[in-house]
């Protein structure tokens, strides 16, 4: 009976041994190795210099472009396949800037995971919501297969952003 009436955990009474003990081990099972945070966090930083260096790069991808006209002038197939040229273009500068957000953020997250969210910079939450932002600003649902072709929650501000309809 003594255990009953002695203060537990932290000094608050009704906290026995046994759930103390529930609370340590759940903390060990959550408790996260920060060298292969930052051993995976060096993998995505890899990954995204190699993207920014490709010739997949958004920077490369904007500096090579088809001249309109270079195809031929004053036939319809000429200038239907500048327009899928451009179009494929500017999806391709899309898609390589919405990775390396998305890696970015991915490291961002790894970083913050280790020290604990009370941790975060303003700075650093200020790109978080910015990549969420744009995130959101540039989802498709038609163009996600998960999604099922459903609309996007009112106030999302998905749309088709594709010159001319969907690829």
């Amino acid at each position: 009976m003594a255990e009953e009436s002695a203060p537990g955990l932290l000094g608050l009474g009704g906290i026995g041994a046994g759930v103390a003990d529930a609370i340590l081990a759940q903390a060990k099972a959550l408790e996260v190795e920060f060298e292969s945070m930052t051993g995976y966090k060096k993998l995505v930083d890899d990954l995204l210099e190699k993207l920014n260096g490709s010739a997949g790069s958004d920077k490369k991808l904007a500096h090579t472009t088809l001249p309109e006209g270079s195809l031929g002038k004053g036939f319809p197939e000429a200038d239907a396949l500048h327009k899928t040229y451009s179009t494929v273009q500017t999806q391709l500068e899309n898609l390589s800037k919405g990775l390396s957000a998305q890696m970015e953020a991915l490291g961002i997250a790894i970083l913050t995971a280790g020290k604990g969210y009370g941790g975060v910079d303003t700075e650093t939450e200020a790109r978080m919501r910015a990549i969420i932002a744009q995130t959101k600003k540039d989802y498709v649902p038609e163009r996600d297969p998960l999604a099922g072709g459903k609309q996007d929650a009112p106030g999302s501000g998905a749309k088709d952003k594709t010159p001319g309809g969907k690829v």
